[in-house]
């Protein structure tokens, strides 16, 4: 029995299965199959996107993966504009890509490609599908941010975008299209591929990494030391070899210092005990004799950095003769 094709369409479902498990490009399917190489990279019109703070190789390369994950699976093709955070340099059809996205793509087992310089068209699909999101998504909402933006924007895609009738096939929805098309992605890979950026940093004498030129604190006993520090575009932590030490959310702002509470308390206990000391080996200096007078005061249970405070006073207000009379006696 011979399949009845939709008046708009132009390939079989046979055809389609043939096109999805092929590994040729996507040149020689179009001729092959005598369709436009459109219809070959994109035919379920499903869609995905986010709202992102940078537009650097990173935040491409977590897109991506976020994408992948979204829809079970990886196509064999990404086919990417000439922006400068994915092609470093690009002569005519020969192209040097950004290094993470080539451990990326060699992760997840797929072709890098980019669109010929001024041929809109050979990408008209993602271009109506931004139109799409702008017309029927962005016109009159008001977005504060970036989280709340990804929220509705998800919601739209799940709720509106994927059940509207597919262009090409009205009695099918772009959700069915997209079940079918999944079975033929590539599998995702057994290990996540890692898009943090990691580097290393070393801890100023008041315990602050930068980062971005922000300032994270650390424990104050990391003052000074040579970490590591790694970063998504929602969580910053420091790392003490394979160890965390500290975790803070990530601040896109300028020049802005993020500290945990815990870590100032540790910081102003320290200094405390540095005070301390240095106001008992005064003492110890002046009149040898007044250890005795410590190991009287802990026996009493008296707070021995108070008691060191204070008779620190009365030896500024009194003098050294008075101290030494007064610790003999």
């Amino acid at each position: 029995m011979g399949q009845v094709l939709h008046g708009s369409a132009t390939t079989t479902e046979a055809v389609r299965r043939a096109i999805q498990h092929s590994q040729e490009s996507l040149r020689a399917l179009a001729k092959r199959y005598g369709v436009n190489q459109k219809t070959v990279a994109s035919w379920s019109r499903a869609m995905w996107g986010e709202f992102v703070y940078d537009l650097s190789a990173a935040s491409v390369a977590r897109s991506l993966v976020r994408a992948a994950n979204s829809f079970g699976g990886v196509t064999r093709q990404w086919l990417f504009d000439n922006p400068k955070s994915v092609v470093l340099e690009r002569t005519a059809d020969a192209a040097r890509f950004h290094a993470l996205l080539v451990e990326l793509s060699g992760h997840y087992r797929v072709q890098l490609r980019l669109c010929a310089p001024m041929k809109a068209w050979e990408k008209g699909r993602v271009e109506r599908a931004i139109r799409y999101l702008r017309e029927r998504f962005l016109a009159g909402r008001k977005i504060f941010s970036v989280e709340q933006g990804n929220r509705e924007l998800r919601a739209f895609i799940d709720g509106i975008a994927h059940r509207r009738p597919h262009p090409k096939l009205p009695q099918r929805t772009v959700l069915d299209c997209l079940c079918e098309e999944r079975e033929r992605l590539l599998a995702l890979p057994g290990a996540p591929f890692a898009t943090d950026t990691v580097v290393s940093v070393v801890a100023d004498k008041t315990a602050f990494v930068r980062f971005d030129t922000n300032d994270y604190s650390v424990p104050s006993k990391f003052a000074r030391a040579v970490l590591t520090l790694a970063a998504d575009d929602a969580v910053v932590r420091v790392l003490d070899g394979t160890i965390e030490i500290a975790r803070h959310a990530r601040s896109w702002k300028r020049r802005d210092v993020i500290e945990a509470p815990e870590h100032r308390e540790e910081l102003l206990a320290e200094k405390r005990r540095a005070r301390d000391a240095r106001g008992r080996d005064r003492l110890r200096t002046i009149a040898p004799d007044i250890e005795t007078l410590f190991e009287r005061w802990v026996l009493g249970g008296k707070n021995v950095a108070i008691m060191t405070m204070r008779t620190t006073k009365l030896l500024d207000l009194y003098g050294e003769d008075v101290l030494k009379a007064a610790v003999k006696e």
